[in-house]
């Protein structure tokens, strides 16, 4: 299986770096105490700390706004996951509850202020792709919803069938959603030059391969992508009985 990232988007954003953490055999079927606390604790700290400015002014947040123009995204219109996260804590509405794999890494995003998301690869076909849009892509939006194909142009993390999420980190779809029953899960980071560089990208790495391992065991493997590595290529483990 090979990640990518589009030769042409580092014309555009030459400071793009995009780390990854692929987290094998991970047990997701039980209720976490240890990683209610992490996000209770985070978005408490989060509320305490965040300025009263502008959502879309925080310097951690305004940089997805300008990328988002740079490459013809509303960022009005579709905010990036971060924004929408601390937009719905500012107005006092509660983060949801999931399931303890995707709680772990949204009080990660929102520790360092960064847009995660994870993807169940069982449900991947064939590679990982942070490209634009070629206009033949189906997308299903999380939750359901009318499939549509993604116009032509449009940055989307995608595999070979259809789109993953569209409008970059905006909203992902309903296939490789991470659910209980989830083993094996692709975590991208996305980093601009303004939010931080390799040393960022690699204590966020750090910090949530940590917990995971703690947390929900299995095997960690991670990798930094950026203008002059743009592709990785990794493999997935064989469950034991396969």
């Amino acid at each position: 299986m090979i990640f990518s990232i589009q030769k042409e988007l580092f014309d555009r954003l030459p400071d793009l770096i995009i780390g990854m953490v692929i987290a094998q055999g991970v047990n997701n079927t039980h209720p976490s105490q240890e990683i209610e606390e992490i996000l209770r604790e985070t978005v408490e700290r989060f509320k305490r700390e965040f300025p009263g400015e502008k959502v879309q002014d925080h310097p951690r947040i305004k940089p997805w706004r300008n990328a988002f123009s740079k490459l013809g995204i509303s960022g009005s219109k579709f905010p990036s996951s971060i924004e929408s996260m601390a937009r719905r804590l500012i107005r006092g509405d509660p983060l949801p509850r999931i399931n303890p794999l995707v709680d772990l890494y949204n009080s990660i995003s929102l520790k360092y202020l960064v847009p995660m998301g994870g993807h169940d690869l069982d449900t991947i076909k064939w590679n990982i792709y942070l490209r634009f849009a070629e206009g033949w892509e189906p997308f299903t939006p999380l939750g359901g919803g009318e499939r549509i194909v993604v116009p032509k142009g449009e940055l989307v993390y995608r595999d070979d069938e259809e789109v993953l999420t569209r409008n970059w980190v905006w909203r992902q779809c309903d296939k490789d959603k991470v659910t209980e029953k989830t083993r094996n899960v692709f975590i991208p980071i996305d980093l601009l030059g303004e939010v931080g560089g390799k040393e960022e990208a690699s204590r966020i790495i750090q910090d949530l391969s940590h917990l995971l391992q703690k947390y929900l065991g299995g095997s960690i493997s991670s990798a930094i992508l950026n203008k002059e590595k743009p592709s990785i290529e990794f493999s997935l483990e064989k469950e034991k009985g396969e």
